[in-house]
């Protein structure tokens, strides 16, 4: 997953918080900044934004028109949890510290240019980044789960024979007919790359199953362009894992989506069309 470490801002200007709000006023007005990190002996005592230099007179210092009460994250986090920590607090400014230590700083406007990147321009669809973010925020809460690694059969032939544009709309009916069909509350399903899909979804492995069989029936039905008959190979790992440690959950998502993927090229090299692998026991499944 992408760490807020990788975006954010090294080294932001900071001001003490002994001067006065009119010089602090004068650097955010040149730099154009709407916030400014304050910091003591290297430390973070407060940050002031450009709606407290308003309410303050200028003349004052800093001390006395920052909040004090400062929101920090640790370099280590999501880009997604980010993004919800600052929705759920209402903040513009994030400071990203270590021990009070300042590390960066990320703007809401940042975090959302950034976090624009990880939807598909193609589909409408997340990235595969999202996929990890969501298996590792549910295993958190102590729910199992699920990863189906869904991957087109001979797309690659069908770009050659038929053009990248034949294919680009392909992909798309694909991911169309894909959210149709998952359920929102409980399987998040994203373009993984190129012509595979995946899902992670908190349903039992007899429910895993039957969706695996809709969304393969799914394309045996649609009206793929130029007659185009179109099909997939399913792998799917999940089910009862062991005991999980907590920080363990990115492991045990790399984990599980591998084997999903391993699966998926199981079911393609044996023509089956769903494998499912545990962790343990592999058992194939044609259907």
């Amino acid at each position: 997953m992408i760490n807020i470490s990788e975006i954010m801002e090294n080294n932001p200007v900071t001001i003490s918080p002994y001067v006065s709000v009119k010089w602090a006023c004068e650097i955010m007005e040149k730099h154009r900044f709407g916030g400014l990190p304050v910091v003591n002996d290297g430390l973070i005592v407060g940050i002031l934004t450009s709606r407290d230099v308003r309410r303050c007179h200028p003349n004052r210092l800093v001390a006395d028109a920052m909040i004090k009460n400062v929101l920090t994250l640790s370099p280590e986090t999501s880009l997604w949890e980010a993004r919800e920590f600052i929705e759920t607090n209402c903040i513009e400014h994030l400071l990203i510290a270590n021990e009070s230590k300042l590390l960066g700083i990320i703007t809401k406007s940042l975090l959302n240019l950034e976090f624009g990147k990880q939807v598909d321009t193609l589909t409408g669809l997340y990235r595969s980044d999202y996929l990890y973010y969501m298996a590792a925020r549910l295993l958190k809460e102590g729910i199992e789960i699920a990863v189906l690694f869904i991957d087109l059969d001979d797309f690659g032939v069908i770009d050659k024979e038929r053009g990248h544009v034949t294919g680009d709309i392909i992909l798309k009916q694909v991911a169309e007919a894909f959210k149709e069909v998952v359920d929102d509350n409980k399987d998040y399903l994203c373009r993984y790359a190129g012509d595979e899909f995946a899902i992670v979804t908190s349903s039992c492995l007899k429910d895993v199953r039957k969706l695996g069989v809709i969304l393969l029936d799914l394309l045996t039905k649609q009206q793929w362009p130029n007659g185009i008959n179109l099909n997939a190979s399913i792998g799917i790992a999940g089910g009862r894992r062991g005991q999980l440690r907590p920080g363990d959950e990115r492991r045990t998502v790399s984990e599980l989506i591998n084997l999903a993927s391993l699966g998926s090229a199981r079911a393609k090299k044996n023509n089956a069309r769903i494998v499912f692998v545990g962790q343990v026991e592999v058992i194939e499944d044609e259907i």
